[in-house]
């Protein structure tokens, strides 16, 4: 109780105008919701509502829903997103959409079978329904389809934190991991694959691509954790070890002499900062969030990243993946503890500053990916086929 009480405490300060209104509108909304749900059950069909964060359209929910509106056209099922984003139109094809926010959106919601995400916050207000979900473990309908495979010790996504209804696996060691110390009822946690692996065969590979996907930090990237605070971006260690590896002078020429182009896309927690970022390679692009990332995880021949666990879809497709880890101990203390994955015995190497991530870059692109990394990259991912999006629309059916 007294802990239930800190949580309650800590999270007023970063209430927002919405959340405010959110129990009015939900209040509102619950008859209408209620109703609702009887037509449905006497209609004898199941409303199934999928989205990412609202915003986007691009990851494991837009596949999924792909799916079932190529595969089984008559269910009722639907996409929230916002018909502003830059996203509506590979989804409007597919009809059924509902605007993120809208009072239909709520209705739905309220009223769906199964609330299906791979964003933990996919509904229409986070902190009003964290509450509700969480605290008073009410519509515990979500499905969560995982935004990446789960490697560290994340205490945000345990059980008590989420009481999701199932939990979406994209590899075994992350399914026995997660049911063995996240506190999930075992039913719960399902191995089928990741919806958006269906789309991870025979790509069309540009071996002068270079993808380089740093992930974020909370202290740096997370909103509520800088309330009250300036942040100095071009003086943190991620500003300055990053712009070290962008700007190094023998990386520069290797890839202008090898004609090889880069894109440099920092997690979405980050992309605030992306203009801090100065390159003097034309070889070299900054892209920000409109860009198909899915097209770059397909078309790149190799990838540069530090903890995202996007690796994990390139280690799916089996090429070369290198680790940037200049701060592992401070991302160790301050974000995510060790999990089951060991990146010294995983799938490529580990550089700690720029002149050996060059290196290491170097290396790989004359010779290719050394055999111990393509085995555990085999070994890892025990279902490996276009089967995935089926298995989870089976066990939702």
């Amino acid at each position: 109780m007294i802990e239930l009480v800190k949580k309650i405490k800590n999270s007023i300060k970063y209430i927002k105008l919405y959340d405010l209104i959110s129990p009015f509108i939900f209040i509102a909304v619950l008859p209408i919701s209620i109703f609702f749900r009887l037509i449905n059950k006497f209609k004898k069909r199941k409303l199934l509502l999928i989205t990412e964060d609202g915003k986007t359209a691009r990851d494991n929910g837009y596949h999924f829903y792909k799916y079932i509106r190529i595969n089984h056209p008559d269910d009722y099922c639907f996409f929230v997103i916002d018909k502003k984003s830059s996203d509506f139109k590979k989804v409007k094809e597919y009809s059924n959409i509902i605007q993120y926010r809208s009072l239909k959106h709520w209705i739905y919601y309220m009223s769906a079978k199964y609330n299906i995400s791979n964003h933990k916050n996919g509904n229409p207000d986070a902190a009003f329904f964290y509450v509700i979900h969480v605290f008073l473990n009410l519509f515990n309908n979500r499905v969560f389809l995982q935004h990446g495979i789960t490697i560290n010790d994340g205490k945000w996504l345990y059980y008590k934190n989420t009481k999701f209804k199932y939990i979406i696996c994209g590899a075994k060691k992350e399914y026995e991991y997660i049911k063995d110390n996240f506190g999930y009822p075992k039913k719960n946690v399902v191995y089928t694959g990741f919806a958006r692996f269906d789309n991870l065969f025979k790509n069309k590979l540009n071996n002068k691509q270079l993808l380089i996907m740093p992930s974020w930090r909370n202290w740096l990237g997370r909103e509520t954790n800088n309330l009250g605070k300036k942040i100095i971006f071009k003086n943190t260690d991620y500003y300055k070890n990053w712009e070290s590896f962008l700007n190094n002078k023998e990386f520069i020429k290797f890839i202008e002499k090898e004609n090889i182009f880069v894109l440099f896309y920092p997690h979405a927690n980050m992309q605030k900062y992306i203009t801090d970022f100065k390159v003097s390679s034309k070889n070299i692009e900054i892209i920000n969030m409109k860009y198909d990332i899915q097209k770059a995880l397909k078309e790149s021949s190799i990838m540069i990243t530090d903890y995202s666990s996007v690796f994990m879809d390139f280690a799916f497709m089996g090429k070369p993946i290198i680790f940037y880890q200049f701060d592992y101990d401070e991302f160790r203390k301050k974000q995510y503890g060790e999990g089951y994955y060991n990146y010294k015995d995983g799938f490529g190497p580990v550089s700690y500053n720029s002149k050996e991530l060059t290196n290491e870059f170097i290396k790989i692109y004359k010779n290719g990916l050394d055999k111990k990394y393509k085995k555990r990259m085999s070994e890892f991912f025990e279902i490996k086929d276009q089967n995935n999006c089926k298995r989870i629309y089976e066990i939702l059916k």
